[in-house]
Order: C-alpha cells, then sequence, then structure tokens
C-alpha cells in the first residue's frame, strides 16, 4: 500500500500502527507464549497442533509458517473477522483512539446490507433496552424474580448485561425506532420478523423476542452479535430461543461466555464446557470464570478450533443421565487427534452445574472434577460397562465397538494399552483384538471447518539460495543493520527479483543519515496480497548470529565478489565475441576491464 488508502492519510494509518498492541489484538483470538524475540501459538487459519503462528511485538506483525498467512493488525482483522479495510481501520481506529478523517460514505456492507458498525450499534442498544426492563421497569420484577429464585447475584446481571423483555408485539422495535433505527434494519439483524398474511396481500412485522428473560451473546471482543432469550411462562415452547443466523452470527461460531472466559482459559490452560447459559453464569458466579457453552446446538469442528488455540485442556461438564452420557460421547470424534486433552465430569444424574452447585456448592463440584476420567477412557468404559458377561454375542459386539473407537486414535501406545483392558475386562486375547482391529472400516472424520477452508493467497516464493541476499535483506527488514551497512548496499549486486524489489523500496524511505524508516516500509507492502506474506515472513523470522556486525561484512564481501564474478563473465563473453570478429580495439579494451575487474576481486579477497 502507498499513500493513501482510500482517501485515509498515511500518516493516520502509520499513528494506528504505532499505537496498536498486536500481541494484545491477536492474543483475543490465539494463546501466545513468548519464545525468544517472537510470540508463538496455534494458527487460526489453519489446523495444526504444533504452533507455527509467528507474531513480532517490534516489527508489529505476524506469520505462519504453516500457511504463509502473514502481514499486520489490519491483515490479521480481516482475515479473523472477515472485515474488509475500513471496517478494520475503524476497529483499530476505536481502539487506539486515533481519530479518522469524516467520511461521506459508510462502510462496506454484509450481503444483508446492514454494515458491519451499524449492525453492532443496533444490538447494543438493543442489549441495553433489554437490561434496563430488568433492572428498572415494573414489568421487569418477574423476571428478577426469577433471577432470583435461579440464584443469580444482581452483580451478575450487570456482568453478563442480562436483561428481559415483556410480553407484546413491538416494545423493541418502537423505542429503537426512537433512536434512529428502521424497522428494514431490524429485519436484516434478525431482531424483527416478517409474518405475511394468509392472503398474501399483506406483511407485518413483529418482535422476535417476548416475554423472555435475555443473554446477549457477544463477540470475543465483547460486542454484542446476538441473543439468546429463556421463557419465563412454564410449558411454553420454545424453552431457549436465539437470534437467527445473519452475516455476523453463527452459532457454530460462537461460544457463549468466551469473552470473559478467554484471559482466566488461557491462564488455568483450561476450559469448562458446558451446555447452557446459566450454567456458564453459575459458574462464573462461583470463580469458575472459564466456563463456555455452545448455543443450544451441537458442538461444532469450528468450536474445537476456537478452544484449542486458547487452551490445550477441555473440562467437559455434563448430566449424568443418558442424555448427557450421549452428548460427552457425541464429541468424541471432534475431540480425537485435535491436540487437546479432553476430560468429562459427569455430575449425579437430573443435575446440571447450575443445580448442582447452589444445592452442594463449588467444593463439592472440585471433588468431582478430581475423579474426572479423559475422554477416551470415559468413551471406552461406557462400553464396558454395558457389556454382559454371560453373552459371547454381546461380548463380541461391545469389543467391535470399542475398537471403532480405538481406530480414531493415531497413538500407538493408547491402542496398545486400552486392547489389555479390553482383553481382561472382556475376556477375549489381546492378538484377537488385534488381528479384528484393522479388519473394521473407519468412521469418516468430521468435516473441517468451512471457515478455514479459505485457500491462502499465492505467495512469492523465498529462494533456498543465495544466502547471503536473503540474510542482508531480514537483517535490513528486522532493523539490524547500522546506517553505514545499508549505505553498502548495492541494488544491483542482488539477483533475487524479490530481494531487489525490497531493497529499492528500502532506498526511497532512507534518511540523508542512511536509516531506513522500516515502520514506512512495512506500510509500503501492506494490503499487498503478494508481498505482505513475505515481508512478515521475513520480518519475524527467528534468526540468531553471535556477531551481526561480523557476519554482515562477510555477506557484504560475498555478494561483491560475486558481482564482481558476473561482470567478469561478461566481459569474457564478449571478449570471445570480439576474438572471431577480429575487432582488436574492443579486444584490447576488453582485456583492460577484465584485468581492473581482476584486480578488484583479489583486493576484495586479500582484504581482512
Amino acid at each position: 500500500m502507498t499513500g493513501e488508502k482510500r482517501g485515509v492519510p498515511s500518516e493516520i494509518l502509520q499513528q494506528i500502527r504505532d499505537r496498536i498492541d498486536i500481541i494484545d489484538l491477536i492474543s483475543t483470538y490465539v494463546s501466545l507464549s513468548k519464545a525468544g524475540q517472537n510470540f508463538k501459538g496455534l494458527c487460526p487459519f489453519h489446523s495444526e497442533k504444533t504452533p507455527s503462528f509467528s507474531v513480532n511485538p517490534v516489527r508489529q506483525m505476524f506469520y505462519c509458517f504453516g500457511c504463509s498467512v502473514g502481514g499486520d493488525a489490519f491483515t490479521f482483522l480481516m482475515k479473523q473477522e472477515g472485515m474488509d479495510f475500513m471496517e478494520a481501520l475503524r476497529e483499530l481506529s476505536q481502539r487506539t483512539g486515533v481519530a479518522l478523517p469524516e467520511r461521506r460514505e459508510t462502510g462496506a456492507k454484509p450481503s444483508s446490507g446492514l454494515s458491519r458498525e451499524r449492525y453492532f450499534h443496533v444490538y447494543q442498544l438493543a442489549a441495553s433496552w433489554y437490561h434496563r426492563n430488568l433492572l428498572e421497569t415494573p414489568e421487569g420484577k418477574v423476571a428478577r424474580d426469577y433471577l432470583d429464585r435461579r440464584g443469580i447475584a444482581r452483580e451478575t446481571w450487570s456482568t453478563f448485561q442480562l436483561g428481559f423483555v415483556p410480553e407484546g408485539w413491538n416494545g423493541l422495535s418502537k423505542w429503537l425506532e426512537q433512536q434512529s433505527v428502521k424497522p428494514e434494519e431490524l429485519v436484516q439483524a434478525g431482531l424483527l420478523a416478517r409474518k405475511e398474511s394468509e392472503d398474501g396481500t399483506r406483511v407485518s412485522t413483529y418482535d422476535r423476542f417476548r416475554g423472555r428473560v435475555m443473554f446477549p451473546i457477544t463477540d470475543p471482543r465483547g460486542q454484542v452479535l446476538g441473543f439468546g432469550g429463556r421463557i419465563l411462562e412454564d410449558g411454553a415452547s420454545p424453552k431457549y430461543l436465539n437470534s437467527p443466523e445473519t452475516d455476523l452470527f453463527f452459532k457454530g461460531r460462537s461460544l457463549y461466555g468466551m469473552d470473559k472466559a478467554r484471559q482466566s482459559a488461557t491462564a488455568s490452560g483450561r476450559f469448562y464446557l458446558v451446555e447452557g447459559y446459566f450454567d456458564v453464569i453459575v459458574l462464573h458466579q462461583n470463580g469458575i470464570e472459564n466456563a463456555v457453552a455452545p448455543l443450544g446446538t451441537a458442538l461444532t469442528a469450528d468450536h474445537v478450533q476456537i478452544l484449542r488455540r486458547l487452551a490445550p485442556s477441555v473440562m467437559l461438564v455434563f448430566d449424568g443421565d443418558a442424555a448427557g452420557m450421549g452428548a460427552a460421547l457425541r464429541t468424541l470424534d471432534l475431540f480425537m487427534n485435535s491436540g487437546i486433552e479432553v476430560r468429562v465430569l459427569l455430575l449425579p444424574a437430573g443435575e446440571d452445574p447450575d443445580t448442582f452447585i447452589r444445592k452442594n456448592g463449588v467444593s463439592a463440584f472440585r471433588e468431582l472434577e478430581g475423579k474426572a476420567a479423559t475422554l477416551l477412557d470415559f468413551a471406552i468404559m461406557s462400553v464396558l460397562n454395558k457389556a454382559k458377561m454371560h453373552s459371547i454375542q454381546d461380548r463380541v459386539k461391545r469389543a467391535d465397538e470399542i475398537l471403532a473407537i480405538l481406530q480414531k486414535t493415531k497413538n500407538p501406545i493408547e491402542k496398545e494399552e486400552y486392547l489389555k483392558v479390553v482383553s481382561e475386562r472382556l475376556g477375549i486375547r489381546p492378538d484377537l483384538l488385534s488381528k479384528r482391529l484393522p479388519t473394521l472400516s473407519r468412521p469418516m472424520n468430521a468435516a473441517p471447518s468451512v471457515k478455514r477452508q479459505e485457500q491462502a493467497v499465492t505467495n512469492l516464493a523465498i529462494p533456498q539460495g543465495k544466502p547471503e541476499e536473503r540474510d542482508l535483506i531480514v537483517l535490513l527488514l528486522q532493523g539490524r543493520l547500522e546506517s553505514n551497512q545499508i549505505r553498502q548496499l548495492d541494488e544491483d549486486a542482488f539477483t533475487v527479483p524479490l530481494y531487489r524489489h525490497i531493497l529499492h523500496k528500502a532506498f526511497q524511505h532512507t534518511d540523508e543519515e542512511g536509516n531506513v524508516n522500516l515502520d514506512a516500509l512495512h506500510a509500503e507492502f501492506s494490503g499487498d496480497p503478494a508481498y505482505e506474506p513475505v515481508i512478515s515472513r521475513l520480518s519475524v523470522a527467528e534468526y540468531y548470529c553471535e556477531e551481526v556486525f561480523v557476519h554482515v561484512v562477510g555477506c557484504l564481501r560475498v555478494l561483491k565478489e560475486k558481482q564482481i564474478q558476473r561482470l567478469m563473465d561478461e566481459v569474457i563473453s564478449q571478449l570471445k565475441v570480439a576474438q572471431r570478429e577480429g575487432r582488436q580495439d574492443l579486444v584490447d579494451a576488453l582485456v583492460a576491464e577484465s584485468n581492473v575487474l581482476r584486480q578488484k576481486k583479489s583486493l576484495l579477497t586479500a582484504s581482512p
């Protein structure tokens, strides 16, 4: 990116880059740990078990050595949140406090027609109205009494911005209309529903939520992007109602409480995955602040990826009845070989975290936690406990069920040890189980995340050869070259087009003293799908050199020697042609030029 981007002055963009803390920004989505001069974590853009995602806090850049995606804070937000440049710009402007010049045009809009900023604004207005209804209105007393009976403390109401919507068809829409929100915007946001008359001649609208306790659903940064509502009238259906999916709200990619649980989970290394809104709230209220829950849907591969990037361990908390055990077992395919340590905490039948803690306290919950089995152990023991030892057919059936489970793990030691347990419990020889294992058809793995199947932009390749050229460019981009060394860099001496282009741009941002303005240089390539990932990779590369000055001197010498040798080869080639053509005057000139080059090379080689 050069100069201005969509009319935004380059100095404004640079102020934002100077003020943003890219470690803080990316830590919202990825658990980062210090590794040398960089921070590392699991890449949010592709599935991996070993961290290859690197962030450099000095250069304020990131790069994944696994999928070759890299860039600055703008690039990260655009790729992670699906923003366009102007949306990322406004987000980072708010984070850094750098004011943007007033513009006439609005931001880019999702396919629904509602801009990202407008969407969040409308949802926050709705959340405020719901919350005020709970706290202040006479109609809200029924919800206040309900939450009191459920043991939800008043301060928790504010922490989770709980709300209430009274009965009525247009309470929210009327209030939002007073806030200059149009009905069409509410329809696009999913807060207002349409209904067509039976004869098809008339379309009316009504508030989607009525007579419910409201739970704002937020993104990892705390912005409201949807709601869950719990009915207050006994026997009414549905008991829980969620916002419809929109361009910005996907239930399969959202976890309730994530914005509040992220920091605690990263610090402790564990998430508690529960089933509902109240389970999350009660655990948080009782000091277990790393609890999250899916939004009334089955766990998805996207959910697993989100959890995995922030913590290495997950505690599944389920009701101990058949439904709860079934729910735990259904997560097996998603978590198997994911790199996450998963344990299963089963509560007594008929209990959930909400009711159990209210009856027994946190200490009893912690006691059960200490007895939690690994997910694989839980799955296998669940099958073994159902075996009818007096029936050969049933024992064989259970053996096959367990072998099908063991096929899911790639750990050979795990397989071997469980085969011993199964053999002992079912009375079937281990060698027979081992022979049977490969004959069972391997189940299909869970479908990969749709969001992360995007192909990375084809980047410029970094040549394997020319180490002296590569090292000099890396040291240049990392700000480790002195001004007198930068002056010795000769664009013509570089043979790799990639490095020549970077150096050419660097010279455009070099001051009179020979220092390169690296911020301006990085800004030059920002948003360039070909060059930005390469610049990011070279900038965050772990490059260790005991004596940088000595190494640079050596690289400059080799670079100059190769340049002289190339010139000599060219002169010799021209000399042969001149000799064949009998052009003696040109032969004499080329011989003299060759002698000068040989002398330069000799002096260069002989110098210390």
